[in-house]
């Protein structure tokens, strides 16, 4: 990680050719994204999808607490109860009953 200037800390955006975010309470840098104009391919695209779908599952997963606070005991601490939504999500997808 590159060392950011003193009146960079604690901050986010961009500046030119980088890009200054803050992770943890620390501030980084790194070199901004390039957009590519190109066309996904149907792979691609069908993983986008499936993405979506998961994000959407985990949504609705976290807006229910009851089904929330399940998903936060089911990480034991590891991870978001989002995040084990969204594992679980990609384990059914996948024919994989990981309960």
């Amino acid at each position: 990680m590159k060392k950011v200037p003193w009146w960079a800390a604690g901050n986010s955006g961009k500046l030119g050719n980088v890009v200054y975010y803050t992770r943890k309470g620390k501030t980084y840098v790194r070199k901004a994204p390039v957009s590519h104009n190109i066309t996904p391919t149907q792979k691609q695209a069908a993983v986008r999808e499936r993405f979506i779908a998961a994000h959407k599952f985990a949504q609705n997963i976290i807006a229910d607490p009851t089904l929330k606070q399940l998903y936060t005991q089911k990480a034991a601490g590891k991870r978001s109860a989002y995040s084990e939504a969204m594992a679980y999500f990609f384990r059914l997808a996948a024919g994989v009953d990981g309960s």
